[in-house]
């Protein structure tokens, strides 16, 4: 197993594995990442991050940023079977290539930084991903619980379609856009939005109309499912709309036809919410 590109650093100790990028290798090493169950016992010296209850932050040595890191395991029903236990360091280093090239083609995601695994056992890993943490971020889901102005609603819902459209340009798929993963940093009357946990995401050479929609309405159902109405009203779809298709007729009109397929699915949506009941998901 080799490391992704020139930019990331490979180094091995014992069973465990680090890929680092170059710029923060000497500081990686200095939190002890290779050392046996690092991870594990970093976790304890984190201040917490966002994002996944298990995401951590940790000052890097010597360094004014902070490393984020989020231990790796699979989701929903094979959660319960693997628990943190995987085949093969496969998924988060495609992560961290994946990460890495969005962000060299300016893509709103965070600055990737390391992938750390350790063997648990014949054919058995543990691993997680560090990114850069992003500063002075809130996500979708605090944002909200802030009960924000309308000024500050609309910012948030420009700044979101913006980024989405900086994402599918540059190629990116995110295969779990939801409030919890978009991160909203405010300055003044304005907003930036960064996308994170970028597990499963994929780089095409063109995002269809059809992929743009679905990751639209994946976020749009987000909100509906936390029950956030004053985020979900016309209004505040408008503004991200607009922000999206920034002027471009021909896009519009391509999303707005894929966009009423998606109707149906909402309706369905939208009774299951009333049947089991809101903000069960951590989404």
């Amino acid at each position: 197993m080799t490391a992704p590109s020139a930019e990331f650093r490979r180094h091995q100790r014992g069973k465990v594995l680090l890929l680092v990028a170059e710029p923060i290798e000497s500081a990686a090493l200095a939190l002890g990442l290779l050392e046996a169950d690092a991870v594990e016992r970093l976790k304890c010296h984190g201040v917490g991050g966002g994002g996944r209850a298990t995401n951590v932050v940790l000052p890097l040595p010597g360094r004014s940023e902070r490393l984020q890191i989020r231990p790796f395991h699979h989701g929903g029903w094979l959660r319960a079977i693997t628990r943190d236990r995987l085949m093969s360091l496969t998924r988060p280093i495609s992560e961290l290539i994946v990460n890495a090239r969005l962000a060299k083609a300016g893509a709103p995601v965070p600055r990737p930084a390391l992938v750390v695994g350790q063997r648990r056992g014949p054919g058995l890993w543990t691993a997680a991903v560090g990114t850069l943490h992003e500063e002075s971020c809130c996500n979708g889901r605090e944002f909200l619980a802030t009960d924000p102005s309308r000024d500050r609603l609309a910012a948030a819902a420009r700044a979101a379609g913006a980024a989405l459209r900086r994402l599918h340009d540059a190629g990116g798929c995110h295969a779990d856009l939801h409030l919890g993963n978009l991160l909203i940093r405010e300055d003044g009357g304005a907003a930036r939005v960064v996308f994170v946990d970028l597990d499963r995401a994929r780089i095409v050479r063109a995002v269809p109309a059809r992929r743009r929609s679905a990751e639209m309405m994946r976020l749009y159902r987000s909100l509906l499912k936390r029950g956030h109405a004053v985020a979900a009203a016309p209004e505040s779809i408008a503004h991200f709309f607009d922000a999206y298709c920034e002027g471009d007729l021909a896009l519009r009109a391509e999303l707005s036809a894929a966009l009423r397929r998606e109707g149906p699915r909402i309706a369905l949506h939208r009774v299951g919410y009333r049947l089991g009941g809101r903000g069960q998901s951590a989404q």
